[in-house]
Order: C-alpha cells, then sequence, then structure tokens
C-alpha cells in the first residue's frame, strides 16, 4: 500500500481529508452490504428457503423472563428482580439504613 506524505497538509485540509475519507468508507460498506445482500436473496430464492428458516435460531431471541426477587413492601406494584440499576424506592431505604434483605420477597409473592 502507497504511504500518504501528510506533511505538507494543513490542520484543515486533513480534516478534510478525514472526512471525505469517513464518507468513501460509509458509503462502500453500505454497497458492500446491498451486494450481500443481494447475494443471499437469490441464495434464498433458488434454495426456496426463507430468511426466518435459515437464520431462526439466531434472529428475534427473546430473553428469559426473570422473577422478581425484591418488594417494596409500601407498594406492592414496585418490584424488582435484583439486575440492573437498584430502584429508586429501594436505593433510598437502603440509603437511610435498611438491608436489602428486608425486601426480598417469599417464594410464592415472587412467582
Amino acid at each position: 500500500m502507497k504511504e500518504l506524505n501528510l506533511n505538507g497538509l494543513t490542520i484543515d485540509k486533513m480534516e478534510n481529508l478525514i472526512t471525505e475519507l469517513s464518507q468513501e468508507i460509509e458509503s462502500r460498506r453500505a454497497a458492500e452490504a446491498e451486494q450481500v445482500r443481494k447475494e443471499i436473496e437469490k441464495l434464498l430464492d433458488h434454495s426456496g428457503l426463507s430468511f426466518h428458516d435459515v437464520f431462526k435460531d439466531k434472529v428475534g431471541r427473546k430473553g428469559r423472563k426473570v422473577p422478581m426477587k425484591y418488594g417494596n413492601p409500601e407498594n406492592p406494584e414496585q418490584l424488582w428482580s435484583g439486575r440492573g440499576k437498584m430502584p429508586l424506592w429501594m436505593k433510598d431505604k437502603v440509603e437511610a439504613g435498611a438491608k436489602k434483605e428486608d425486601f426480598l420477597l417469599s417464594e410464592e409473592a415472587a412467582k
């Protein structure tokens, strides 16, 4: 690959070059993606299969439903699985001295 000599370029010209190169890269990627899409469609047409037939295990995978682990004793509609960010109602109470374990649900309530 030929090396680019940037010694004579100003910062503005180099920034313009970066912008132009970024646009060219984006354009080429879009063209390549379109070509791949056409090839896939052609293969699917010839095989008689659908996209879903080929990629059914790879597309639209749903996450598992996680049981609720914690609940607000003051409002039974406020539940938390223990994953992700702690809800504000629980965070406020923990900061006030309560323990996370104080909000654990019984096995029946968690279902």
